[in-house]
């Protein structure tokens, strides 16, 4: 058995993950294995069905794999619990939506703080009123915080939605093509946060994309085709 490198923040063994559809079963990764690192992002490139969405789910814990191991900031996914998949969810990782999946009804802060709600957090809630007020500073909608989100545009939504993602202080951030509703000035200005974020935050990246914009921002690519790695570089100098 391989040994985890504790210096890996997300790791993937040897994953397969198939579906079946009526009598046929469909491959949608075979024998995948791939590493992140904190502080850095990492891009998952492919066409549609190459497998990119299906790593963030197994890594998010949304879904399971028919084989290998996925290990996350030390947790082995397959050997939790469904109580312990949902606080790992909830305390470990942070999803950064295409949609943004903000709740309109309420503020930019109400949304930011939800994580920490949901999740019933130890801390005191002048803390993590603090913590949210800090990333929405940080993200640049400090004066925004009162707003209902739908009064927000397209870039300032999908930035309170890299402030709640960040909000539990998560080892992990999934980005499920996180630029695709926005024009390319907008895209830049969030993928430039989103990379200072997770240096900051010490988090891991992974980003599903089919935007070749989002690729100078990324520490390391993967290129996936019909379940399968056809490459992967190291863009580090």
């Amino acid at each position: 058995m391989r040994h985890h490198d504790q210096k890996k923040v997300v790791s993937l063994y040897g994953v397969t993950k198939s579906f079946e559809l009526g009598r046929s079963t469909i491959g949608a990764l075979q024998d995948v294995s791939i590493d992140a690192d904190a502080g850095e992002m990492t891009g998952l490139v492919g066409p549609s069905g190459s497998g990119k969405t299906t790593i963030l789910n197994l890594v998010g814990a949304l879904d399971h794999p028919t084989a290998g191991r996925v290990i996350v900031a030390g947790h082995e996914l397959n050997a939790l619990d469904r109580d312990s998949l949902a606080y790992f969810r909830n305390r470990t990782v942070g999803f950064v939506f295409q949609n943004f999946n903000l709740i309109p009804v309420l503020t930019t802060l109400e949304n930011v703080l939800l994580p920490s709600q949901i999740g019933r957090s130890d801390e005191s809630e002048i803390l993590l009123l603090e913590r949210a007020c800090h990333l929405l500073d940080r993200v640049g909608l400090a004066a925004q915080m009162n707003q209902p989100v739908n009064r927000l545009s397209g870039g300032q939504m999908q930035r309170v939605s890299v402030a709640r993602a960040l909000m539990n202080q998560p080892k992990v951030i999934l980005a499920d093509e996180p630029t695709a509703n926005l024009d390319h000035a907008t895209s830049e200005k969030v993928l430039e946060l989103l990379k200072a974020l997770c240096v900051e935050e010490h988090a891991a990246v992974l980003v599903a994309t089919h935007d070749p914009a989002v690729l100078p921002y990324c520490s390391r690519i993967i290129r996936l085709r019909d379940g399968l790695i056809v490459e992967s570089a190291d863009t580090r100098a």
